[in-house]
Parts: C-alpha cells; sequence; structure tokens
C-alpha cells in the first residue's frame, strides 16, 4: 500500500525523496492541484477525487495541510514591526526597534491563519479510516544572509525588504507548532515533531537541510521519510 500524504509546499521535498527512493507513495500537494480545494458555503472542502482517495484508503494518512502561517506573518519585517515573549522560553532575545505585543495576541493572529487548514484537517481525520499523522513544519533557519537571496519578494508587497530577527522567527515556529499539536491532541491526531538532529542547540535548522529559507531541503525530506515508513 502506498504512503498517502496530504498538504502543501512541505510535501515537497519528501515527494522527491519518495521518488529517489523509489517508494509506492501518493501526494496530493496543493500548490501543483489549482482545484484540490473547493469553496462549500463559505468553508473550504476537498475536491471529490481527494475525498474518494482519503475514503478508499486504508492505510495512514500523513497531513502537511497549511504549515506556513509563521512563515507568512513573521519571516520577513512587517511594516508595524513586532515582537513578544514566547511563554515557556521567555528569555529569548526581544528586537529593541519592535512593539513588544502579548504572546496572546499573536496567538490569535496565527490562530485565525492556521482556521481555515484546520478545518481542512478535520476532514481528512473524518474522511480517513486509518491513522492520521501530522508532520510538524521544519524549523526556521537562522542564516537571515543566506535567506535574503533565496526570498521570493514579489510574494510578500506588505512586507520590509528584510529577514525578521532569527528569535522572532523561532518564537512564531513554536507557537505556530504549539497550535497544531492542540489540535491534533483533540481530534486523534498524532503531532510528528521535526525529525531529530535536524536543528541546533538553539532550536534552529542545520545548515545542512536549508532549503529556502522556507523550506528544507531533499535531505530533510529523507529523515522525514524514514519517520513516515516507521510509522506506517
Amino acid at each position: 500500500m502506498p504512503l498517502l500524504c496530504i498538504g502543501h509546499s512541505h510535501l515537497a521535498c519528501v515527494t522527491r525523496a519518495a521518488v529517489a527512493a523509489e517508494l509506492p507513495f501518493r501526494a496530493f500537494n496543493f500548490w501543483d492541484l489549482p482545484g484540490a480545494i473547493v469553496n462549500d458555503g463559505g468553508q473550504p472542502r476537498f475536491a471529490e477525487d481527494i475525498r474518494e482517495a482519503l475514503i478508499g484508503h486504508a492505510g495512514p494518512v500523513f497531513s502537511f495541510v497549511g504549515g506556513g502561517a509563521h512563515v507568512v506573518l513573521g519571516m520577513l519585517v512587517h511594516p508595524r514591526r513586532f515582537d513578544f515573549v514566547l511563554p515557556d522560553q521567555p528569555d529569548l532575545a526581544l528586537d529593541p526597534a519592535a512593539e513588544v505585543l502579548p504572546a496572546t495576541a499573536v496567538r490569535r493572529i496565527l490562530e485565525s491563519m492556521t482556521d481555515e487548514y484546520l478545518t481542512l484537517m478535520g476532514e481528512v481525520r473524518r474522511l480517513a479510516s486509518g491513522a492520521m499523522f501530522h508532520i510538524e513544519p521544519p524549523p526556521p533557519s537562522a542564516d537571515a544572509l543566506r535567506m535574503h537571496a533565496d526570498v521570493p519578494w514579489v510574494m510578500f508587497p506588505d512586507r520590509c525588504r528584510e529577514i525578521s530577527p532569527a528569535a522572532l522567527r523561532y518564537k512564531l515556529w513554536r507557537l505556530h507548532s504549539q497550535i497544531l499539536r492542540a489540535w491534533c491532541s483533540g481530534n486523534g491526531v498524532t503531532f510528528v515533531e521535526a525529525p531529530a538532529g535536524t536543528s541546533d542547540a538553539d532550536g534552529f535548522m542545520l545548515d545542512d537541510y536549508y532549503g529556502d529559507g522556507a523550506h528544507a531541503n531533499d535531505a530533510y525530506g529523507e529523515l522525514v521519510l524514514a519517520q513516515m515508513r516507521q510509522l506506517a
């Protein structure tokens, strides 16, 4: 039975790893399927072919749905420069030039940005008969200079042409993962953390797994694929 995956851009490196390994693998990557998500009375849902594939798949389903809200919100400096204190790591650096917002306010913003994706994850859970796993997005890179050359600036017309401080990007990633983990816990879904050994002592992605600043590379995809094969 092929591994079945569904989701957004973080799925790409895993798909390439599966193809290179010649593994039975089926992926619905929404970036490559413009009609995969339809609007149904103001709510997102999957197109019928994807719904049928989920219903007909007896094995586990691996979700990469969403995964980028923290990148959209904070990879680049917002015109209203902001920062916040992460409650479980209050000693992380604050941007001295930023307005410090309550962590609850930042969390609400991230929750609003992930609401559509959580709705879709809920549909996966309802349609799939087997176990469901949600894959944590890769940790951020600390290397802003390297990232600067890779940012698709035209996709962020409302942001400053500057990479946000590493500490803020890390805090947003952590907060985003907390939102996903909480949803998974309440919906019978196993949250799968980023592979061990892919981040440094401060939690940032190691250079060996750097993709383009927002994504990881194929070496990282191989490690996630290994996690999936163990879980399947």
